[in-house]
């Protein structure tokens, strides 16, 4: 009975083993094919990229289908794949960075679902009290560390204005040691009551604004052509906003005090908004960074 009971135990042992690393090859194979699809996407936009109206190898595109909108930004970064991580992996930066838009009037780190989360406060694009904001909460999961793709999504159920169902995730390769190619997007759906909101925001003072891409008419040259309104201009004008954020927080990853980060990244994302001032102009210099700083001590954790 003795070295029946051995060889019962040398058997669970083997079967462990092997389930272990059979788990790790469908791992590794897994994260190679998503490897592969980064790898073939950049391929792929290589000439977009080359030919980009940004003066910089940055391509956007936009959708709207039924209920849903969504934005699409890929670039190229000359920062290692290290920087990206220090910052994606930080529910405390990504709460930095949704700090710099005009609207968003607050933003904390808590816990949902015992996953981190980003607790937000959503306004007006001027100094607001926090009581007259809307909550919107995203959940904050990215992948393991030193995985070959580099991933961070932020899901929210619902927001302001009838959004459901929000996504922002950000997916990222190394094309070299100091170069990275990334992948941002960004999307929402919006019901009926979503849809009237907007309806009466593009009335009112969303009137006139438009996004980054031209309307697709065939009687127009495409330089002739008009920018896209409405709520693909919207959608576009908020991808380029996270964007713009991301982009702010990897020049400045290296400053480890919060406040002294925060204090070089809102100037820094103003003066990417002012490049495209008929899509993202709000304010004055002054007024957005006197905002902004108020808006970041009342967040800070009081001694």
């Amino acid at each position: 009975m003795h070295s029946y009971g051995e060889g019962e135990t040398t058997m669970r042992t083997l079967t462990r083993i092997f389930l272990f690393y059979l788990g790790a090859v469908l791992a590794a194979q897994a994260q190679g094919a998503d490897l592969g699809e980064m790898q073939s996407l950049y391929r792929s936009l290589q000439p977009r990229l080359a030919q980009s109206p940004f003066q910089r190898e940055l391509v956007l595109d936009s959708t709207e289908a039924y209920e849903r909108l969504s934005g699409d930004i890929y670039a190229t970064l000359d920062v290692p794949l290290a920087s990206l991580e220090l910052v994606n992996r930080s529910p405390l930066r990504w709460c930095e960075i949704l700090l710099l838009l005009s609207n968003t009037k607050s933003c904390v780190v808590g816990r949902q679902d015992e996953v981190p989360s980003l607790q937000m406060r959503i306004g007006t694009k001027g100094p607001q009290a926090l009581a007259s904001t809307s909550p919107m909460n995203f959940k904050f999961v990215t992948s393991a560390t030193q995985a070959t793709v580099l991933e961070t999504h932020l899901s929210s159920s619902s927001g302001p204005m009838g959004i459901k169902d929000g996504t922002l995730r950000v997916q990222a390769i190394a094309l070299g040691p100091h170069k990275s190619f990334v992948h941002l997007h960004y999307s929402y759906r919006s019901g009926l009551a979503g849809q009237l909101a907007t309806g009466l925001y593009l009335q009112t003072l969303g009137r006139g604004k438009v996004g980054f891409s031209k309307e697709q008419i065939e009687a127009s040259r495409p330089a002739d052509a008009p920018w896209v309104g409405g709520v693909r201009g919207i959608i576009e004008r908020n991808t380029m906003r996270y964007f713009m954020g991301l982009s702010c927080a990897l020049q400045f990853a290296g400053t480890d005090a919060a406040s002294q980060r925060f204090a070089q990244m809102a100037p820094c994302w103003y003066d990417e908004a002012e490049r495209y001032p008929q899509q993202l102009r709000e304010m004055g210099r002054q007024e957005y960074l006197e905002m902004k700083r108020a808006e970041f001590e009342r967040d800070a954790p009081k001694s």
